[in-house]
């Protein structure tokens, strides 16, 4: 064809002027330096364009063919061909005209790298062919070199670009098929898009349903996976929560195509999400945890992850039944372990709480080998925590003047007379101090808007001059004692140093799909926690109970508490 005839065919096919088909012939040959003459300028861009030209000149577009190390900032119209790598998520988004857009990505990779390529709207289609899963053969035509989100650069799929699936004029050995790289733990950042990895199952989550902002029903499931580096959380929305359906905690797998993102209400914290492209493996293979020794409790507070420390138990709780929101009841045991530097705080959950209750006691020796540390934001320290693989061994250990636990300097002493009443005494209302446990999972918690003066409601605000607009946040518990149970109401401040986060940090999460999983580790902070409480008690009518609600409360010092029983120990 001679060069007018490409351009009436272009504007045949095409419905461009002259004048913009000009414009691409100049912009492509700059983009080739002049290596290619306006024939064969043309000859492309009908190729990438899909207007249907003579194949006896198919080397000519080949030479052209450019490698991701070979592209730069803001080059347009390029030719690449790779094979797919990752797969990320499918997203909607409103346009500023009203309408509803699409963007999707992937990475491709040759030789000589990667690059994430975007495609929009109508060219997300593609993710619909059941020929477009990773290390399939790519070919993109009139890609625009763009600037990354996350930095580097990415090729933009638009209106005139197109996508070639499984290509026919394409030397697939060119392109050998990509290797699994799994990504440590520890190594995990937003920034990489796209990841996999492969771990030990620690923890499998119960199924949770939720209600999604467009009023559909949701469900979320979660896996805590270990590896040598360390430990992550991967959820699992709706669908994709099949997946895991055979998957057993002590099963050692590998999952590809999962997205890191900043945990929506913890600060520095990366979330991995399973996609529709994830992919889970069962392998014959185990994980080699390095064992970290630490000589002296005092120092566990500057360390993180899994730790090894041998002490002295210097407190035990009595074993405590609870009834999670599942419904499912299991059991929980805490106890405190020292060394003449400090005390720590231990805690054992369902079978491995059973089995310590009935063989440790106060005084005992032990050896804690592979326990995980996890900081408490309500003490402001490092607890611990048995992992499945935690073990516990008794040792011929003596230690003289252990260290009693101490609260944080963060932790604000309240002054209680000590005249506590048991729970199934209280028959009238008035100012009341108790003490116990608290015993069920946060289910739910409530916001208003409340007067800076007076802290009422705004619409039962009193003052003569109403304060500023803060927002308060209300939860709702049950304490036990020995004797019985009563329902406890935290307001305010007092709701935001129980569960250890601020109310305008919550309210952000709760209507999200994450809010579920919030309620979770926040339950986790307060089920099982001693706490004394002043405040007043009313009746109920519509619960035919007694309520308390706490205008001041502390957690109880276990060490405080059995002191006496320590020395005792200790003589």
């Amino acid at each position: 064809m001679k060069t007018e005839a490409y351009i009436n065919k272009i504007i045949e096919d095409t419905g461009l002027s002259k004048k913009e088909i000009q414009t691409l012939v100049e912009e492509k040959k700059e983009e080739l330096k002049g290596l290619i003459s306006d024939e064969g300028a043309l000859f492309v861009i009908a190729k990438e364009l899909g207007v249907e030209v003579s194949s006896e000149n198919q080397e000519l577009l080949n030479e052209i063919e450019l490698n991701i190390s070979d592209i730069t900032l803001n080059m347009k119209n390029i030719v690449l061909v790779g094979r797919i790598k990752d797969i990320f998520n499918l997203s909607s988004f409103n346009k500023n005209n009203g309408e509803v857009g699409y963007v999707g990505a992937f990475k491709l990779n040759d030789n000589t790298g990667d690059i994430r390529i975007v495609l929009w709207d109508d060219q997300v289609n593609v993710f619909k062919d059941e020929r477009f899963e990773k290390n399939e053969i790519v070919k993109i035509l009139n890609g625009n070199a763009k600037q990354g989100r996350y930095g580097g650069i990415e090729i933009h799929i638009g209106r005139f670009s197109k996508i070639i699936l499984a290509p026919e004029d394409v030397d697939y050995k060119k392109y050998p098929k990509i290797k699994e790289e799994f990504k440590l733990i520890n190594e995990i950042s937003e920034k990489l898009g796209s990841l996999s990895i492969e771990g030990k199952v620690m923890n499998r989550s119960p199924v949770r349903e939720f209600t999604r902002k467009d009023g559909k029903n949701g469900r979320v499931s979660s896996l805590s996976v270990r590896d040598s580096s360390g430990k992550t959380r991967i959820s699992f929305w709706n669908e994709d929560i099949n997946k895991i359906e055979n998957i057993e905690i002590g099963d050692f797998i590998s999952l590809s195509s999962l997205n890191p993102r900043k945990s929506n209400y913890t600060e520095g914290q990366i979330d991995l999400h399973a996609t529709s492209w994830t992919q889970i493996t069962k392998k014959d293979k185990a994980v080699k945890f390095e064992e970290k020794v630490i000589d002296t409790i005092d120092t566990l507070q500057n360390q993180k992850g899994y730790i090894s420390f041998q002490g002295i138990i210097s407190a035990i709780d009595d074993l405590r039944k609870i009834t999670l929101k599942s419904g499912e009841d299991i059991s929980l045991l805490g106890f405190n372990v020292s060394d003449t530097t400090d005390a720590i705080r231990v805690t054992a959950w369902r079978d491995r709480a059973d089995e310590l209750s009935n063989s440790l006691k106060n005084g005992d020796g032990v050896l804690l080998k592979d326990v995980e540390l996890r900081f408490n934001n309500y003490s402001q320290k490092n607890e611990v925590t048995i992992a499945n693989d935690s073990s516990i061994e008794k040792i011929d250990l003596k230690i003289e003047n252990i260290k009693v636990s101490e609260p944080s300097k963060n932790f604000k002493q309240n002054n209680f007379s000590g005249n506590f009443t048991d729970i199934n005494t209280i028959q009238s209302s008035g100012f009341f101090e108790i003490k116990g446990v608290l015993s069920n999972e946060l289910k739910n918690i409530r916001f208003y808007e409340a007067c800076s003066e007076c802290r009422k409601k705004i619409d039962n605000c009193t003052c003569d001059k109403a304060g500023d607009k803060k927002l308060t946040m209300i939860t709702s518990h049950i304490l036990e004692d020995e004797s019985g149970k009563i329902r406890a109401t935290f307001i305010g401040e007092a709701a935001e140093k129980l569960v250890g986060e601020k109310a305008e940090l919550i309210v952000k999460v709760k209507d999200t799909p994450d809010y579920e999983k919030l309620l979770k580790k926040l339950s986790s902070s307060i089920i099982g926690r001693d706490i004394m409480i002043k405040g007043r008690v009313k009746f109920n009518d519509y619960s035919d109970a007694y309520e308390i609600v706490a205008s001041n409360f502390q957690d109880i010092n276990v060490d405080d508490d059995l002191a006496n029983r320590i020395k005792e120990i200790m003589t």
